[in-house]
């Protein structure tokens, strides 16, 4: 009887249980098996890792794993350069090094596609104060976000007003004169963030939202959609939808395509929305040579129904919600990696 292959979840930090439990569920239907573990529970000749066992995780001392699903995705780091040894010589699923590609430099390569740049929004590098305040007077209602930052943190609003600019972090809102301005945007200059114009993007209640469509390969190495998803702050005050200073909501796919646009699911606005997210993938993997198959898209919708780039995120994209979605494709591509490593092993030995 052969052998289930042997999945090893590599993780650099605590992460929800919501997420491995899905992964293993993945896996298990795929006809294999999975177990996680930090990269500071590895060993030279085997893994402390927890396994799933009758619905509780069992902690166990595992052998090497037969492919890994990198979900620490810091490869070229020091504080990880030892995991990363320990794995050489095992396939891998993605093989990037971390924070390679930040929004900055994905925009540039954005800007290069004569028709994925027609969703790019205007912004720019924070590497001058002045110009950025020259930015944030042109568009009047600017994002100042971390170039390489996750998850809505450290990012603000900047709105130019008759008394100066309102600057809000989400929690307070602090009114700043020019020089305030320049010295603040000089602090966020060695700190390397970008700004970006602020696209409306609400609901017809008010609420502000961000679509995000994860685009992942699957067990044929092909591109596909697995899940769109709505996320809602609650607050309209928090424009920052996926920020941990709001209320968050989300709302079934079909619910917001027929409250939002009046359509059904595949609808005109449903299949713009996949095939942006198909073409951008593919035109990112020929750009970078491969090495990634996860892509993790965060847009906003106008008052016109056009659709815009807030960011394209290559590191580890994820959401609260749709945890299964997104383990589905991921374990089955992880599995198509180990395929084709064995197949080229066997083509050596022959």
């Amino acid at each position: 009887m052969s052998q289930k292959p042997l999945i090893g979840m590599m993780l650099g930090w605590k992460v929800t249980g919501d997420l491995m439990r899905a992964y293993a569920l993945a896996a298990d239907y795929y006809g294999a098996e999975l177990y996680y573990f930090h990269t500071w529970d590895m060993k030279e000749d085997s893994i402390v890792g927890m396994q799933l066992e009758d619905n509780e995780w069992v902690r166990k001392e595992f052998r090497y794993p037969d492919v890994v699903y990198d979900n620490t995705r810091r490869r070229g780091n020091r504080l990880f350069e030892n995991a990363y040894r320990r794995i050489e010589g095992i396939p891998i699923d993605h093989t990037l090094k971390g924070r390679a590609y930040g929004k900055i430099r994905i925009y540039n390569m954005i800007r290069k596609n004569a028709e994925l740049k027609q969703h790019l929004i205007p912004f720019m590098s924070v590497s001058e104060p002045e110009k950025t305040l020259a930015f944030i007077e042109k568009h009047k209602r600017v994002i100042l976000k971390p170039d390489g930052g996750a998850m809505g943190e450290r990012i603000f609003t900047a709105e130019l007003t008759e008394n100066g600019i309102e600057l809000y972090d989400q929690q307070y809102l602090h009114r700043l004169d020019r020089e305030e301005t320049l010295k603040v945007l000089d602090m966020l200059v060695s700190k390397k963030y970008c700004a970006q114009k602020m696209i409306r993007s609400v609901t017809p209640h008010g609420y502000p939202f961000h679509i995000r469509i994860h685009v992942s390969k699957n067990g044929q190495n092909q591109w596909t959609v697995p899940y769109k998803s709505v996320t809602l702050s609650m607050k309209p005050q928090v424009k920052i939808t996926n920020s941990d200073f709001t209320y968050r909501g989300t709302i079934m796919w079909p619910e917001y395509l027929r409250h939002q646009f009046g359509e059904k699911e595949n609808g005109p606005m449903d299949r713009k929305l996949t095939d942006y997210g198909i073409h951008l993938a593919q035109y990112l993997e020929d750009k970078i040579g491969g090495g990634f198959h996860e892509l993790g898209l965060d847009l906003g919708v106008d008052s016109k129904n056009r659709f815009w780039l807030f960011e394209a995120g290559l590191g580890l994209p994820r959401t609260p919600y749709f945890q299964m979605q997104s383990a589905v494709p991921a374990v089955a591509y992880t599995l198509y990696v180990l395929k084709k490593h064995r197949e080229q092993i066997g083509k050596r030995e022959v």
